[in-house]
């Protein structure tokens, strides 16, 4: 196996197009690493990018820009994702309660994994988009056509995830985030996002119910019954309640951890709980 660390995009897009599918972009290396033998056995390039200048967190009149090789920690200690339009990023990265993981984890990793991590379950919730670049150029894709599968994402061979890009949400709009997991060294049981924006007489005028790590396919999926169940509405408890119970449109796994009925449960707890925290947060938004 080879190991480099390219300096300049150019040389990264050519290391990946020599070795095409035997070749691994890697930063914070915490997914690879634990799953190298089993994952990666045939890799024959592993590819640091840490080089190439892609650890960012920036504004501008479209949205928030994160570059694919910024930490955890970075989007948990940065002004512009700690508070504001984009706080629920830190609030997420909160409830991963291993600091040594999240100093070296990467926004762009945790996209690639397709699998039982916290931020694609929130960047699903926000409608988030991925710059992928190659050789052959640059190319956007939301989040949604993103992951194909368990462990399984669009990239091409060749191309590596460049930026994260999340639009800007309309006034008045607060976002939740719940998770259930054994302990705080186990991968999540059950996470949850959830994204509501309210007009000036507190009508629901947008909503996004996501769950992940808990779905029969293995990636995060929308809950389109309980999204349905909020648009229009004026929300309030009982509402809140009756969404998270239409969340049974979204199927989950059985396995050696939890059964799909404990984890639909969970599932409908959890929307439950940051459905609360999201009307919470756009009501602040809509009396500020």
């Amino acid at each position: 196996m080879e190991y480099y660390s390219p300096t300049d995009l150019n040389e990264a897009y050519a290391l990946l197009d020599k070795y095409g599918e035997d070749a691994i972009p890697i930063a914070g290396s915490t997914f690879y690493m634990g799953h190298r033998e089993e994952l990666f056995d045939e890799v024959e390039a592993v590819i640091n990018i840490k080089q190439l200048g892609l650890s960012y967190i920036r504004q501008d009149g479209d949205g928030l820009h994160i570059g694919a090789t910024t930490t955890l920690n970075e989007i948990f200690a940065h002004g512009l994702t700690r508070k504001g339009p984009f706080g629920i990023l830190a609030t997420t990265v909160q409830e991963l309660n291993i600091n040594e993981v999240r100093n070296m984890a990467t926004i762009g990793g945790e996209v690639c994994i397709a699998g039982e991590v916290d931020m694609p379950t929130t960047l699903l919730a926000y409608d988030a988009d991925i710059v992928i670049g190659g050789s052959k150029g640059v190319r956007r894709m939301s989040m949604a056509d993103f992951h194909i599968g368990y462990l399984n994402n669009a990239l091409e061979p060749g191309e590596m995830v460049l930026e994260v890009q999340l639009p800007q949400p309309p006034a008045n709009t607060g976002g939740g985030f719940a998770k259930f997991e054994r302990t705080a060294a186990d991968l999540p049981i059950v996470n949850v996002a959830t994204r509501i924006s309210l007009d000036d007489a507190g009508v629901c005028t947008d909503a996004r119910v996501v769950a992940g790590a808990a779905t029969l396919s293995g990636i995060p999926e929308r809950s389109g019954a309980a999204e349905a169940a909020l648009l229009n509405q004026v929300i309030d408890a009982a509402l809140i309640e009756a969404a998270a119970a239409a969340s049974a449109d979204v199927a989950c796994i059985n396995d050696f951890r939890v059964s799909a009925e404990i984890r639909s449960l969970w599932v409908k707890c959890g929307i439950e709980d940051a459905l609360k925290r999201a009307f919470a947060a756009a009501r602040q938004g809509e009396q500020s």
